[in-house]
């Protein structure tokens, strides 16, 4: 075959195919444009989502919501590309999208944990149940959380140890800084104490803290004695609570004792002490 047979070889078949061709471009122009349009409009979207009025972590969860949205329709906008191309070619694509499908059931039995964890973060950003700066307590783990992604949450913890907590592995949480806390000092006190004398003191004490301009900031009811609230083989036990500002628990809680202690030593009343503390 010369070179004249096959320029006329090559323009035949691009005459001949030149439907197929245009539906071809036609298929990825359109498909640009759309990853284009979606690209381009994301910036907007979020600002209208999102807008001043709400609370940066909030902010934070909804670009992460938002950003993982975008990642997944553009995926599915290619993939719907690609199949209509495999279509307008002439392959058959049933036995593509069997195959697929298999492949992604074989996937998703192999990464079972991954997909679990993603799941879980869409789950978590999506309700709202933490934000970054809360305090929360998963399993053994507790502290302050750094930052949420899809697949993990990092928490540290008081001693400045940062965990990687997979999403998928949070199913049972406490948050510390959601509505309100409630502050609780407990106090050991002999068995022979005058009741009366402790109730006195205590109530006292109670009062002063009130008055403190530390702790007043951090309550949203005055503390409270509840009584004797348990019993030992070396104490009586007498508590004292309060209910603080979300994460002042901690802060109320060491005010609180102080006013007790000071209180009861006026008094002239000593703690209960362990038998291992008297040795």
């Amino acid at each position: 075959m010369n070179s004249q047979e096959l320029i006329n070889s090559v323009v035949d078949f691009f005459v001949t195919n030149m439907a197929m061709f245009l539906e071809i471009i036609i298929v990825v122009i359109l498909a640009i444009v759309v990853l284009r349009l979606v690209q381009v409009s994301h910036p907007r979207i979020e600002a209208k989502i999102i807008g001043d009025r709400i609370e940066a972590n909030q902010q934070t969860r909804l670009k992460t919501l938002l950003q993982a949205g975008l990642s997944t329709f553009q995926v599915l906008v290619i993939c719907i590309a690609v199949l209509m191309i495999l279509q307008i070619i002439g392959i058959n694509i049933a036995p593509v999208l069997a195959s697929v499908g298999i492949a992604g059931l074989a996937i998703s039995l192999g990464a079972q944990t991954l997909i679990k964890d993603y799941i879980g973060g869409i789950i978590i950003l999506f309700e709202n149940q933490f934000n970054v700066g809360d305090v929360i307590e998963v399993d053994n783990v507790a502290g302050s959380v750094e930052r949420i992604e899809l697949r993990s949450t990092y928490v540290r913890d008081l001693t400045g140890k940062l965990y990687n907590i997979p999403n998928g592995e949070i199913r049972i949480h406490s948050n510390n800084t959601r509505g309100w806390n409630r502050a609780v000092v407990d106090l050991n006190l002999p068995f022979d104490s005058d009741t009366g004398k402790i109730l006195e003191a205590l109530k006292k004490g109670i009062e002063e803290a009130s008055q403190d301009d530390m702790l007043k900031p951090l309550l949203l009811e005055e503390p409270q004695i509840q009584g004797w609230n348990s019993m030992s083989e070396w104490a009586v036990q007498v508590r004292l609570s309060v209910k603080t500002y979300p994460g002042k628990q901690y802060a109320a809680a060491t005010i609180l004792r102080k006013y007790a202690l000071e209180a009861l030593q006026e008094a002239g009343i000593s703690l209960a002490l362990p038998p291992s503390a008297r040795q």
